[in-house]
């Protein structure tokens, strides 16, 4: 019996020596956050001190130049919604999550140079004068959706995409029920000699009881959104829309200017239950222009959100609809920290209007760079409109306006380590009479101020 098995295993390893060769190469690439903030939040002064650490850890598992895939952990999701291991919150570390940012694979689809991206990812719509998208950011987390890519021309490349937003299904014996919300979105992307565009639409079907996934949703998504709950549960059936496009002219370089814009739009049906679920509709515009010298960039720059108008029936019905955009013009404000800790919650372009004057890259030692801007920010919705209970940092009207001052210092202590330092100070002039109920128990006026240590080091 002894021999017999021996014959076997022989057998079995010539077998598997003699079976075709597959090995992929694997290359790991991460990312430690180190973030230490404070100071006191604008219009309430409330304190806020936080430490903490987030860990990204992902790996290229590469067949060929046609096939490859990656995955991605994080780690210090937290145990809260700070997407952080805030430090002291949890001795133990048993309460830390890993969880899944991205896992996909890339593949070119044979004797083609089209490109599909299919799994867990970072996907967004094309980046806006002042960075990221007020629509539709990457974010922090990956989408989970397959993205197409093909060149057409030297001067077009063509992008599509589908992406599983939201999914709640119930399936026993007697009933087949899946509830979803799936958007769908085309760009084209435009590069000529000094200048680029890339129009792009988006079309989103939302069914009730699936997922919006919204940061303040309940501005963006109406109440047609479940709050009560998750936050996030709709509760009708409904459509979205939107069209934008972004504009990048360097012809006169160093002389730069980039120019964006979107209008978005989402409806609900209400037929089943009757009930009057808010439709919203808005716009926005941004622009930003900057001029390279041997000292520095000057940089100076706008934009507009729409607002509610005064017949409107419901706050942020004049909004942009959105699936966590970001727009982050500042540090304090607008919730542009470097690093990990949302101070404001403020993501938003709508219901403001702003301008922008700076200047980066300033810098007079080796490694070390600094940035400077002043920024005005003015409210957009009417003054009349219902906003009486609201906090009016959220919800700015036309009588508000705050002005921010930041400074950013940024060191390159290594090659893969780097220092920044993010100061903030803000301005605030509210209307008390615009927002009379909630002022009535807090300090309108209550300036605010934000400092932010970030420590990262990259492989």
């Amino acid at each position: 019996m002894k021999k017999l098995t021996t014959l076997l295993l022989a057998a079995g390893l010539v077998f598997a020596a003699s079976a075709p060769a597959s090995a992929v190469d694997l290359k790991m690439d991460g990312q430690y956050l180190f973030n230490f903030v404070t100071g006191e939040r604008v219009g309430t002064g409330q304190n806020f001190d936080e430490a903490g650490q987030r860990l990204r850890l992902g790996m290229t598992l590469t067949a060929n130049e046609n096939l490859s895939g990656y995955f991605q952990v994080q780690v210090g999701t937290g145990v809260d919604s700070t997407n952080t291991y805030d430090w002291g919150s949890d001795p133990s570390g048993n309460s830390t999550k890993i969880g899944m940012r991205q896992a996909y694979v890339d593949w070119v689809i044979p004797q083609t140079v089209v490109k599909v991206r299919m799994g867990r990812q970072l996907v967004g719509l094309p980046e806006d004068a002042f960075g990221k998208n007020a629509i539709m950011h990457p974010g922090w987390q990956g989408r989970d959706g397959i993205v197409v890519t093909a060149p057409a021309t030297d001067w077009l490349d063509l992008t599509a995409f589908w992406l599983r937003a939201g999914y709640d299904s119930v399936n026993t014996y007697d009933t087949d029920q899946s509830n979803k919300s799936d958007y769908f979105a085309a760009t084209a992307a435009f590069k000529f000699d000094g200048f680029s565009f890339t129009p792009y639409v988006m079309y989103a079907s939302l069914d009730e009881s699936s997922v919006w996934d919204e940061d303040e949703n309940d501005y963006v998504a109406g109440n047609a959104v479940n709050t009560s709950a998750d936050g996030t549960s709709i509760l009708a059936d409904g459509n979205a829309f939107w069209a934008g496009t972004n504009f990048v002219m360097s012809y006169f370089d160093p002389f730069v200017l980039k120019v964006s814009g979107a209008y978005g739009m989402v409806s609900y049906d209400t037929s089943n239950d009757g009930v009057n679920y808010q439709d919203r509709h808005g716009w926005y515009v941004q622009a930003k222009a900057s001029y390279k010298t041997a000292y520095g960039t000057p940089i100076f720059g706008g934009w507009y959100g729409s607002g509610d108008d005064s017949d409107a029936q419901y706050k942020g019905q004049g909004w942009i609809p959105a699936w966590a955009g970001r727009f982050h013009p500042t540090f304090g404000y607008s919730a542009g920290e470097f690093g990990l800790f949302d101070t404001t919650v403020r993501h938003n372009i709508s219901g403001t209007w702003g301008l922008q004057a700076g200047i980066e890259d300033v810098s007079f030692l080796q490694d070390l760079t600094h940035k400077f801007t002043v920024t005005w920010f003015q409210g957009t919705n009417d003054k009349n409109q219902w906003s009486a209970t609201e906090n009016p940092y959220k919800y700015m009207t036309d009588n508000d306006n705050v002005v921010e001052f930041n400074l950013a210092s940024t060191y390159k202590i290594y090659k893969n380590l780097t220092a920044c330092l993010e100061l903030a100070y803000m301005i605030t002039d509210y209307s008390d009479g615009d927002h009379a109920t909630w002022a009535a128990g807090n300090e309108t006026d209550k300036d605010g101020w934000s400092t932010a240590l970030t420590f990262q080091y990259m492989f």
